[in-house]
């Protein structure tokens, strides 16, 4: 990287509510500049899956028109969350003998970035049914001989390389239909990022992953886990319910319509019936002929609690699938829009018995203020990962402000005297 060099870097996080978009400036050595935000209501999506191409590619364009509006920078490339019950994880161990170097000697034998590049493609070596392929390759540890907990054995001496990490699959065919949206819009996809493990970029610090954190990213069709210990993910999980169910059970409980429903949510709603009040009235605006009603804030939390109490208990079995045993140390993060209901984390402390914080992402310069927010966890990790896995990029791809222009014009004329002849 040259110095002082400044690179683009765009996250797009596709969700079943919502599509946000970031435009962020950044250069080594220096903190991430938001240049631009882009929100639109999503459309086309189920649970995270694409249902309707067309009405996803239009939320996806007025999203990223707004980001680019603000930055004043045209998106040609972009990091793209996913999720949805299709995604599967699953802990693996792989094992290599170290390759021999020019040394005779066997005590000389140390271990390259090719051993580790060959110990994780063996970690990888499952079989998968053909509509899946792997999404992550996620370290957990390494082994060198009998030393264990190892966080990089690159330059360490050794006969046998162990690594223990976990994979996440997804299904092919979903990530091509966002791949398909993504084309529609013009955009070229560089990678295809776990929604739970962009946000844990935006939200979680290293002290929290390497002695043990549990984060919650409760979004609007899904509520997606990612279990921190040791410095590694153990566990990722995706529960098909999230904040729309607790607006469809708002609704049906109150007869009223989704939009209303919405807002009930948002501006009265609370994840605890005990602590809602009595006394203050909310008012139900009639629908069909019927006359509106008023009912009390308790009354609204008691259809809440017992879905968010479904989804918090859910998320529980997940992490429990990690087989990590105790209190974590760092205990429970909650994100997305779903850590916005009042009173969320004292019925998560009643059914986690752990600590609870709402997570957020810090930032600051540009319109950094923008995106200080649980619903950007997502969006903004996607720029973090992005910089964390900066070396993975092709050179096309790290074309830094101005070079893509120029290079986009030269490609036009070149390819218009191509034409001529």
């Amino acid at each position: 990287m040259k110095e002082d060099s400044k690179y683009i870097i765009t996250g797009i996080d596709i969700g079943t509510t919502k599509i946000a978009v970031v435009i962020a400036e950044w250069s080594e050595g220096e903190p991430i500049s938001i240049l631009g935000v882009g929100q639109s209501p999503s459309h086309g999506l189920k649970k995270g899956v694409v249902s309707n191409i067309n009405q996803t590619v239009d939320s996806i364009k007025t999203a990223v028109e707004k980001a680019e509006t603000q930055s004043g920078i045209k998106v040609e490339s972009a990091y793209v969350s996913i999720t949805g019950d299709h995604i599967k994880g699953i802990n693996n161990t792989g094992v290599i003998t170290v390759s021999k170097n020019n040394s005779r000697i066997p005590s000389d034998q140390e271990i390259t970035s090719a051993d580790v590049k060959r110990v994780l493609e063996h970690a990888k070596s499952i079989t998968l049914p053909l509509e899946r392929r792997i999404l992550h390759v996620l370290s957990q540890e390494f082994k060198v001989d009998n030393h264990t907990g190892i966080d990089n054995p690159l330059g360490m001496t050794g006969h046998r390389l162990e690594a223990r990490v976990h994979l996440v699959t997804s299904a092919i065919t979903t990530e091509k239909n966002l791949a398909t949206c993504m084309e529609k819009v013009g955009i070229d996809v560089i990678d295809f990022v776990l929604e739970p493990l962009a946000s844990s970029f935006a939200v979680l610090d290293p002290n929290e992953k390497n002695l043990g954190v549990a984060l919650l990213d409760i979004g609007g069709g899904t509520t997606d886990v990612i279990v921190y210990y040791d410095g590694g993910v153990h566990h990722t999980g995706v529960i098909p319910y999230g904040g729309d169910n607790i607006t469809y059970d708002i609704a049906h409980g109150v007869q009223t319509t989704l939009e209303q429903a919405e807002m009930l949510k948002c501006q009265y709603g609370s994840a605890k019936e005990a602590l809602s009040g009595t006394e203050e009235t909310i008012t139900i605006s009639g629908i069909g002929d019927r006359e509106s009603r008023t009912i009390s804030q308790r009354e609204l939390a008691s259809f809440i609690e017992p879905r968010m109490k479904e989804i918090l208990t859910f998320s529980l079995s997940e992490i429990r699938k990690s087989n990590y045993r105790g209190t974590f140390t760092f205990g429970i993060v909650l994100t997305g829009g779903g850590a916005l209901l009042n009173n969320v984390t004292d019925l998560s402390q009643e059914i986690f018995h752990q600590a609870v914080k709402i997570g957020k992402p810090l930032l600051s310069g540009g319109v950094a203020e923008s995106v200080q927010d649980p619903i950007f966890s997502t969006v903004v990790g996607l720029i973090h990962y992005a910089i964390d896995h900066w070396d993975e990029r092709s050179e096309d791809d790290k074309l830094p402000i101005g070079l893509s222009f120029f290079t986009d014009i030269y490609d036009k004329i070149k390819n218009f005297f191509r034409n001529l002849y």
